[in-house]
């Protein structure tokens, strides 16, 4: 029965196409991670995806007599979120950029499990039966990472941690103990130590603690440090050479980074190679000046100019620059021909957490993605939808300007 299609929920940005519950939130689980330009949590994983398709696509299999409210919706998003970060919290390794396992995979199967199983209102036994589930949905490995691959990730995780939560309220069980074992999610952090939580009453919710980074342009996390401090060297550079950038003229480029293999791409041939690329992104900052989503566009990946620069790209690793979201930093270093040095070091960009996107500038990132799916009266039905979540007493709102339905289409359906 949880795989049929009777039952269907909204694929956002279609107004004609719909699909059941688990494939909707696939869907909209990779098209959320599809650019790598969701937000990113410390310890270090993205939290949203893998709950938010989860959750909606849930709502809208309800009965329609049973409606789901928006505090209803957020209060199951949230648990779905502090569950992600108290897991990785049980782990040291997890607190750095990891080199095993996609985190969304791990703890983002969990933390969708854990916010259907709220959306439901499950028992405690029905819940533990439901993380226990989610776990053997969990994991997968980091080596797909800048590949087509892995936005199925995050698609995965929201489709999962959904589907273990439906077999858990038809009656299936699984290990009660799963979060307390080294062969449970111990399995996927070598140094997992799991402590037990105090009760409600002096719980410390990490929703109150929350390090939340949100991206300006579509490319991993640390590359941002990166572009800042590229971008901050191509001003001095075009202040001594006639506002040109004196291409002919650069030797050799250093980059002082943390060593993170899986974003060390000297010279990257995609767009999913080019968003894990500390070099790619060095490189397109000194010669346009800033990131945006067109600096991943096949055209501007080939250009000659790019691969000259790529080809002068040096990395280094002090040792004093460890691969964490909370302490990493870039230095970007021009030699010129002459002998002249241009450099510019960037500790915190403009998005991280210590500083943080001011709300038009956040707006007006999701209204330049979503324009491209949906029409304005629905992006701006969605930010005022947002904004005012825990009022709005019938969530199916959301999904309907998220389908792309007008106004008028909406008003007729309220």
């Amino acid at each position: 029965q949880i795989y049929s299609s009777d039952t269907s929920s909204t694929i956002w940005g279609h107004l004609d196409f719909r699909l059941p519950p688990l494939y909707a939130a696939f869907v909209n689980g990779v098209a959320v991670h599809s650019m790598d330009f969701d937000d990113t949590w410390h310890p270090a994983t993205h939290p949203s995806g893998a709950i938010l398709p989860a959750v909606i696509a849930l709502s809208e299999a309800f009965p329609q007599k049973k409606k789901i409210s928006g505090l209803d919706l957020l209060l199951a998003f949230n648990v779905g979120i502090e569950v992600q970060g108290r897991l990785l919290r049980f782990s040291s390794e997890a607190r750095n950029i990891p080199k095993r396992f996609h985190p969304p995979t791990v703890v983002g199967t969990m933390g969708s499990a854990a916010a259907c199983a709220k959306l439901l209102a499950f028992d405690r036994l029905k819940c533990k039966n439901t993380l226990a589930i989610a776990a053997s949905y969990a994991g997968a490995p980091l080596a797909n990472a800048a590949t087509q691959t892995k936005p199925l990730h995050v698609g995965n995780a929201a489709k999962h941690g959904l589907e273990a939560a439906c077999l858990a309220s038809q009656g299936l069980q699984g290990n009660k103990q799963i979060l307390d074992m080294e062969s449970g999610i111990g399995a996927f952090y070598t140094d997992y130590n799991p402590q037990t939580l105090p009760n409600l009453q002096s719980y410390p919710w990490l929703l109150d603690q929350q390090d939340v980074a949100i991206k300006r342009f579509p490319a991993h996390l640390g590359t941002h440090w990166v572009a800042d401090a590229a971008s901050s060297v191509r001003k001095k550079l075009v202040e001594s050479c006639d506002n040109l950038l004196p291409l002919d003229k650069i030797e050799k480029v250093i980059l002082k980074v943390p060593e993170v293999k899986y974003v060390n791409r000297p010279s990257p041939t995609s767009e999913h190679e080019a968003r894990h690329s500390f070099q790619f992104v060095a490189c397109s900052a000194l010669l346009d000046g800033s990131m945006s989503v067109q600096s991943f566009a096949n055209e501007n990946i080939h250009r000659p100019a790019l691969r000259e620069l790529l080809g002068k790209t040096q990395l280094e690793h002090p040792t004093d620059n460890t691969p964490s979201f909370e302490s990493l930093y870039c230095e970007v270093r021009v030699t010129l021909r002459d002998g002249t040095t241009i450099s510019d070091r960037c500790d915190t960009f403009y998005g991280h957490w210590r500083k943080p996107l001011k709300k038009e500038d956040l707006e007006k990132k999701f209204q330049s993605n979503a324009s491209s799916v949906l029409p304005a009266e629905a992006t701006e039905g969605i930010i005022e939808t947002v904004y005012n979540l825990e009022k709005v007493e019938d969530c199916s709102v959301l999904s309907t300007f998220l389908s792309g339905q007008s106004a008028r289409v909406l008003s007729e359906k309220l």
